[in-house]
């Protein structure tokens, strides 16, 4: 049954047609904006996709985005990971209205998107590939953007509610505000989340019954501030709280737990000097507190501090648009004896520009960083449009420094962890593309190859090491298609990697995406989205390389909208499906969520 239901939704294909690059359409305004600069169609997570949703969480939506393949650690709360293009999780960068969210105490400066809430987020974008020349290290195989509310619907408060299986309920509440008519305007959010959970451990291997509880708490708050016509402020503020419960290496009821606190503030104060030209200085800070209790080691604790500034300048004639920087970050991590720090100072030029039909962009970008001194990426590329085609070419660069704790991690279980001879992961990205945009249909195809080198590795023996590299390398297929009663999308990606010198862990070769969307009428929408992946590889609680089988999910939904009231559902995993993201961990069976949203 699930195999012809496949059929079916690959056959078929979604979404909302958009216009195809056009580089005279860039806004006149200093921000990082990726789309401004390169050729590749990011994908995008809509406002309407982060209301309908029956969880205020983000990491379920990504998990449904082409490209990207999510794993988790055991339902809710857990450490939720992603990769792109083959590259390795720690090589995906997160940002909040262009601050970095790569959090500083993780070993590897990983983002985990496990307790991050979505109702105070405008949109998310996906970009794959280095962004290295915008945001330096960390984006060495892509980038996930995300951008605040700041009152865009005020003056309104906006209550969300939602519950379902395993006693989990989430409530949000957003206030949207201005003041007169060209003033200040923001947004307010409070969000809760509570769920009973399920075991983390997998029933089937581990014989595990008891359910690890997830509670989480944000409080945010972002606005833009006019003061004149020419100048305004950007302030943001979040304070996140995320606590639950683990499981050991194979013991069910070890009653461990982990708690994560999240600070972000950040200002960007913008400057329109011109018609065609404006500034921008950006100062923000995002620090992250952990502390990890098991019954094994103890109570850990960790915590990281990022100090980002940045000065730009956007400039455009015509044909021509030119992003410029200064930036300086400034990092810190503190565990039991350590406290190192170190700071990374940079320069960035991004040039994007056309003649006729052909489009062009370079871009490079310089930095000094107080242990390895000088690096230097650079990207570039072209396009061509052939009436509604568009056929590019494209290059870049990514780097990611080592972490302060692969670097001067204690020495733990015999052997030292960290290892201050580790030097920075590379990688040089090809990308080509052919992207076809029609009134109600649009497909394409892109092929790609990622070439990392000096990969860090961890061992039992040796801790941290430069060990291994690999290609990874494969094509992308995408087609969508929009009537006025029906939305359809499919998606296909193939990943290969060769010349490795480690086997590559936790990415299918092949994934399948698909999903159908109908209006029976002007106010409801029903949908149905199927995913398929392949077999991966991963390693069990001995060391061994072990195969986990390939799996398809399906989940359904409902949402009727009312003048000032949606409702909704969703019933995912609906032929409850048993399967293994990781070795060992469970994934959610069958289960149901109500969604109520009231504004007023």
């Amino acid at each position: 049954m699930s195999k012809i239901l496949l059929l079916l939704l690959f056959c078929f294909v979604h979404v909302h047609a958009e216009e195809v690059y056009e580089l005279d359409k860039i806004q006149v305004v200093a921000k990082k904006s990726v789309p401004d600069f390169t050729f590749s169609r990011p994908e995008t997570i809509t406002t309407s996709q982060l209301e309908s949703q029956a969880s205020g969480q983000v990491a379920p939506l990504l998990n449904q985005i082409s490209g990207i393949i999510g794993s988790q650690n055991g339902g809710p709360g857990g450490r939720v990971s992603f990769f792109i293009r083959g590259t390795e999780s720690r090589h995906v960068a997160f940002t909040l209205d262009g601050l970095k969210l790569n959090d500083i105490s993780n070993t590897d400066r990983q983002f985990d998107a496990a307790f991050f809430s979505a109702p105070f987020l405008k949109q998310v974008e996906v970009h794959k590939g280095p962004q290295s020349v915008l945001y330096g290290s960390d984006s060495l195989g892509g980038l996930i953007e995300m951008s605040t509310r700041k009152g865009e619907n005020a003056p309104q408060t906006r209550f969300d509610l939602n519950g379902g299986s395993f006693g989990t309920i989430d409530m949000s509440i957003a206030n949207d505000w201005k003041t007169g008519e060209a003033g200040s305007r923001g947004t307010l959010t409070a969000y809760r989340f509570h769920s009973d959970g399920i075991s983390r451990l997998n029933k089937k291997r581990f014989k595990a019954v008891e359910r690890d509880a997830t509670d989480i708490t944000q409080l945010s708050s972002s606005s833009n501030h006019k003061w004149i016509p020419r100048l305004d402020t950007d302030l943001l503020f979040s304070f996140l709280r995320g606590e639950n419960e683990l499981d050991g290496a194979t013991d069910d009821n070890s009653y461990d737990k982990s708690t994560n606190d999240q600070f972000i503030a950040q200002q960007k104060t913008n400057l329109k000097l011109s018609k065609s030209s404006a500034l921008a200085l950006r100062n923000g800070f995002n620090r992250h507190n952990r502390n990890l209790k098991t019954l094994a080691v103890g109570s850990e604790s960790f915590s990281g501090n990022l100090i980002q500034n940045e000065a730009l300048y956007n400039y455009q004639y015509t044909d021509f648009s030119l992003l410029t920087g200064l930036a300086t970050e400034h990092e810190q991590f503190h565990f039991t004896d350590v406290d190192r720090s170190f700071d990374l100072h940079s320069f960035f030029l991004q040039t994007a520009f056309k003649l006729s039909d052909l489009r062009f962009h370079l871009g490079a970008r310089a930095e000094k960083h107080s242990r390895y001194g000088s690096f230097y990426t650079g990207s570039g590329g072209l396009a061509y449009k052939l009436s509604r085609s568009v056929f590019s070419l494209q290059y870049s660069q990514g780097y990611k420094a080592p972490s302060l704790y692969q670097l001067y991690a204690p020495s733990l279980f015999g052997f030292n962890v960290g290892n201050s001879e580790l030097v920075p992961e590379v990688n040089h990205s090809w990308e080509a593309s052919w992207l076809l945009n029609q009134d109600q249909f649009e497909t394409g195809i892109t092929l790609f190859q990622n070439q990392l080198s000096n990969l860090i590795t961890f061992t039992t023996a040796q801790g941290y090491v430069n060990q291994s590299r690999f290609i990874a390398e494969g094509v992308e297929l995408s087609a969508k298609f929009k009537q006025r009663s029906f939305h359809l999308i499919s998606s296909f990606t193939n990943q290969q990697f060769r010349e490795e010198e480690s086997v590559i862990l936790r990415r299918p070769l092949n994934v399948f995406l698909a999903g159908i969307a109908t209006f029976p009428t002007e106010n409801s929408e029903a949908s149905l989205k199927g995913r398929w992946y392949s077999s991966r590889k991963d390693i069990n609680e001995a060391g061994e390389t072990i195969k986990l089988n390939g799996y398809d999910v399906f989940d359904l939904g409902f949402r009727y909208l009312f003048t000032d009231l949606d409702l909704g559902l969703q019933i995912l995993n609906i032929l409850n499906r048993e399967y293994e993201e990781l070795y060992g961990y469970s994934i959610m069976p069958r289960s149901l969520f109500l969604h109520t949203g009231l504004r007023f």
